[in-house]
């Protein structure tokens, strides 16, 4: 008897079971790593492990760095209003802020989810993972034995690079520097096969890359591209092929961010971000490289050698051992080594180098606006995955030697003594262990959690407006931000890293203000401790005539705005949101054009009671979305190139 059938394969049940035991042990080294990866990441991660939404991971800005995830959270409540974000500084695109990492898909799901902040943690820990599969991944194609892969998959999870980022909680740098991690082995793979599926892959990651947040990495990459002409040059018959791929990828990757690129492209002339051209936070290139081996507390929040007291901007310790191993590579590295391991020194030197901020120094006088990049020290940290995977290099060649065996005799009241021969290649274990414990106290320094104060929620109870009405909570405290955004209110200014050229934030109608009153102060009261005071500013929506100001009511979320008005003379209706393209209105369902001039949303009002809808519906987001399908199709286009060929070669051998 053969056994039953599946109806829907037609093929055996048990002929099927015996495939899956079969690929089970032909993967079970591979399926055993990835779970002590994921072991790790839970063990040295574990304060993250905790579902109440009041407690948060450490870090100041934490609670700042992940409102913009709020975007899933309107998008369940309204759906395409999400496109339009106007929690804060008078309302900006959702998709065009490049601080955030709101879409990513991993972001995406976990939101979904688990809500803003657990979504966070969840993708954090996430995260973790990823950087060691990476690593993993990394190792196999420098063909390196289990023991080595796995040291280095486990040993830049608990890199500084990774880490030392909370301490200021800056989510999006620590998920940008886990996806750059995956473009190296995506790199040398496609190097190594020139295969579509392959540069599909590359293009894949690049995407997610691209989308991850905060710009910094993304332009630090960009600068250390060079690194990619250890790949690329090459034997002249292979070289042109290389050129093609690679840039295939580029293209592929292009379309599959599309839904962020194009918005960008379109935002770009009305994003400002503060520069320094005179690059304060430099540290000086000799002292700079040795934050990969100094661990101490009070150096990294000191201004020792020449570097500001913030320890996210420097953080990517690993060690001394990781950097000796690495240093066997010139030893121990062959010929057929050469290019993937020049590819990978080129990689972490020139993040370290762009991390010194040296050539921006050059760059700046020809190009102005790298200024915005001020804080690019934390480029320096895409160094330590391709140092980590040097080391992990090193340790396997050290492992393949041939070492001493020596034979230990033991008598044990035996005439014929025996002889144990002794492996001497497990005292390893002992500097590989101790460099993962070094890495493991340094996460320990940065990865907690911290429960937000009652007060928080006391206060924000005081802010809260019968419609829409522009807050502040008190100025620079992180720590209110997302709770406010939660709750719907609108911030100005709130707490952002860029804001609209030429344009005035929205006075807030109440604020919170611990010292003294701010500008058109009135009556103040006390919540938590804290005044909260009433101010003249102008109210969010009102319509401006001969009369002077008339109030109207508003509501709504994000790209959806109703307002309500009964004015006695007609005038002009003024909507604190900000103008751009994108928005349209209608008065009483009817369509009503707006005054693309100002500011402010603003519209003609007659006179009596009208209700007024503001809608924004971009075409650039569309567009975005167009270009992103036609990426897919491509993907998938190309992704069956191989098939194809291999398919055709199938036949051709046939014939033959």
């Amino acid at each position: 008897m053969i056994g039953a059938t599946d109806p829907d394969s037609g093929v055996p049940e048990n002929r099927r079971s015996s495939r899956f035991l079969a690929w089970l042990r032909r993967h079970s080294l591979l399926i055993t790593a990835i779970l002590l990866i994921a072991v790790w990441a839970l063990f040295f991660s574990r304060a993250y492990i905790n579902f109440d939404p009041k407690v948060i991971p450490g870090g100041r800005e934490f609670n700042s760095a992940i409102q913009a995830h709020h975007l899933w959270t309107r998008f369940e409540q309204c759906g395409l209003c999400a496109l339009w974000d106007g929690s804060e500084r008078g309302g900006f695109p959702a998709f065009v802020d490049t601080l955030a990492s709101s879409l990513h898909p991993l972001v995406v799901i976990t939101t979904l989810f688990f809500g803003v902040v657990n979504g966070s943690k969840v993708s954090l820990i996430i995260a973790f993972m990823i950087a060691g599969i990476a690593q993993l991944w990394l190792g196999g194609e420098l063909k390196l034995g289990w023991p080595a892969r796995v040291w280095g998959a486990l040993m830049v999870m608990v890199g500084g690079h990774l880490a030392g980022k909370m301490e200021l909680g800056l989510f999006s740098i620590v998920l940008a520097t886990t996806m750059y991690s995956l473009t190296l082995p995506a790199a040398l793979r496609l190097a190594r096969t020139r295969r579509y599926r392959d540069a599909v892959l590359f293009a894949i990651i690049l995407a997610l890359f691209a989308v991850s947040g905060q710009g910094y990495l993304q332009v630090g990459f960009l600068l250390m591209s060079p690194a990619y002409l250890a790949l690329l040059v090459g034997r002249r018959r292979e070289t042109g092929q290389l050129w093609s791929r690679f840039l295939l990828a580029a293209g592929l990757a292009l379309l599959l961010a599309a839904p962020f690129i194009v918005p960008l492209i379109h935002f770009w002339p009305n994003f400002l971000k503060d520069g320094d051209t005179n690059f304060g936070a430099a540290q000086p290139l000799a002292y700079y490289v040795l934050n990969l081996v100094i661990d101490d507390f009070g150096y990294l929040t000191s201004e020792v050698l020449g570097k500001l007291p913030y320890p996210h901007l420097y953080t990517m310790f690993i060690g001394w051992i990781p950097l000796l191993f690495a240093a066997l590579c010139l030893r121990y590295a062959r010929r057929a080594d050469r290019r993937p391991l020049l590819f990978l020194a080129s990689s972490a030197v020139l993040a370290i180098f762009v991390g010194s901020m040296i050539p921006l120094k050059w760059l700046v006088p020809l190009v102005s606006s790298l200024s915005i990049l001020r804080f690019a020290p934390m480029i320096g940290a895409l160094a330590v995955p391709a140092l980590i995977g040097l080391a992990a290099f090193g340790l396997d060649r050290l492992l393949r030697q041939k070492w001493l065996r020596p034979t230990l005799y033991l008598n044990l009241g035996s005439d014929a003594p025996q002889g144990h021969s002794l492996d001497l290649r497990w005292l390893l274990i002992i500097p590989m262990a101790l460099a993962l414990v070094q890495g493991y106290r340094f996460t320990q320094e940065w990865l907690y959690v911290v429960e937000l104060e009652p007060a928080i929620d006391e206060l924000l109870n005081n802010l809260e407006t019968p419609g829409l009405a522009w807050v502040q909570p008190p100025f620079g405290e992180h720590a209110y931000i997302e709770p406010a955004v939660n709750r719907g209110l609108k911030l100005s200014p709130g707490i952002m890293t860029w804001r609209w050229n030429d344009r005035d934030f929205p006075e807030p109608e109440l604020e919170a203000n611990r010292y003294g009153p701010p500008p058109k102060a009135g009556d103040f009261h006390l919540a938590a401790g804290v005044p909260v005071y009433e101010t003249s500013a102008l109210p969010y929506a009102t319509v401006v005539n001969d009369q002077g100001r008339e109030l109207c009511s508003a509501e709504g979320t994000g790209g959806i705005l109703n307002v309500a008005c009964a004015n006695n003379e007609a005038g002009i209706l003024v909507v604190l949101e900000n103008q751009w393209s994108g928005w349209y209105a209608w008065q009483d369902g009817e369509p009503i054009p707006l005054d693309r001039t100002q500011q402010w949303l603003t519209v003609s009002a007659p006179a009596g009671e009208h209700r007024y809808t503001f809608r924004y519906l971009p075409w650039d987001v569309p567009f975005g979305f167009f270009l992103f399908l036609f990426g897919v199709a491509a993907c998938i286009y190309f992704w069956r190139q191989d098939e194809d060929a291999a398919e055709l070669h199938d036949e051709t051998v046939g014939a033959n």
